[in-house]
């Protein structure tokens, strides 16, 4: 399977957000005094705004937006909740974004952490998506994981059956971003960061290695785009779409991955 399909407006991309909204995300995010959840809710916003911009274009003297991006938000701690009762395009998440005061509703206040039960919701509303007009004939949908701690459940079944999806250019996509924990791979920041290929570079924590089998293979396509725009510059073929947050730069470069399914150059395109 290629993933090679360009995002369109006829044929528009599909991110799911899955964010861990535990207790625990009000700590200090490593080396900065602000919460976990606010550098999420930061760095998401400017994500949101990006997609905005590869949906606009200049028409005489205004600009017309053609959503070519659609996003669908789950928070979860004990149990998952919806940010909306169904997918938002772009411009409307923006602008639900934009009147919440540049806020997701995180905050910390969900209890525990059953990531087995938010991916199955993730699970649930992907299954009835991926088959629909909008998205069959689309760059596959991409699932963004963020985490910061331990599930009380093991979601490796529930990840497997959501990288079983498919649309007619592949196979949902997962991601998944650990904040705040150290592994066997040596790097220093986003500039030289090589991504994971191996067990034993992921390890040798069982709550890393359990992320890593549940995130899908990095397609060349997405690799490509990583390298070009200076996201992760040094990343390998063959990683996988796994990442470790040590600091709040690796925060902003893993959720500039989900961008990724398409280059600046798709605003142009219908």
């Amino acid at each position: 399977m290629s993933y090679e399909k360009r995002i369109s407006r006829a044929n528009p991309g599909l991110v799911v957000l899955v964010l861990d909204d535990s207790g625990s995300m009000t700590e200090f995010l490593p080396g900065t005094s602000d919460a976990k959840y606010l550098w999420v809710e930061r760095d998401l916003g400017h994500i949101f705004k990006e997609l905005l911009a590869r949906s606009t274009e200049q028409r005489g003297d205004g600009v017309v937006i053609k959503p070519r991006y659609y996003v669908y938000l789950i928070r979860y701690g004990s149990a998952p909740e919806a940010w909306a009762p169904e997918e938002l395009d772009i411009e409307a998440a923006v602008t639900k974004y934009a009147e919440a005061g540049n806020s997701l509703g995180l905050g910390g206040h969900l209890g525990g952490t059953d990531a087995e039960a938010a991916l199955r919701a993730a699970y649930q509303f992907l299954k009835k998506a991926v088959a629909s007009e909008r998205y069959s004939n689309s760059f596959p949908a991409m699932v963004f994981h963020l985490t910061d701690g331990m599930s009380q459940s093991d979601a490796t079944q529930v990840a497997k059956e959501i990288m079983a999806l498919s649309a007619t250019d592949g196979n949902v996509l997962m991601l998944n971003a650990y904040i705040g924990t150290q592994t066997s791979l040596s790097y220093t920041g986003p500039e030289d960061f090589p991504g994971y290929i191996a067990e034993e570079e992921a390890g040798p924590s069982e709550d890393n290695l359990r992320l890593f089998r549940m995130s899908s293979p990095m397609p060349e396509s997405i690799r490509r785009n990583l390298v070009d725009d200076g996201i992760f510059p040094a990343v390998r073929e063959g990683a996988r779409l796994f990442f470790d947050v040590r600091t709040r730069e690796m925060l902003k470069h893993a959720i500039q991955a989900v961008g990724s399914m398409g280059s600046r150059a798709d605003r142009t395109r219908t």
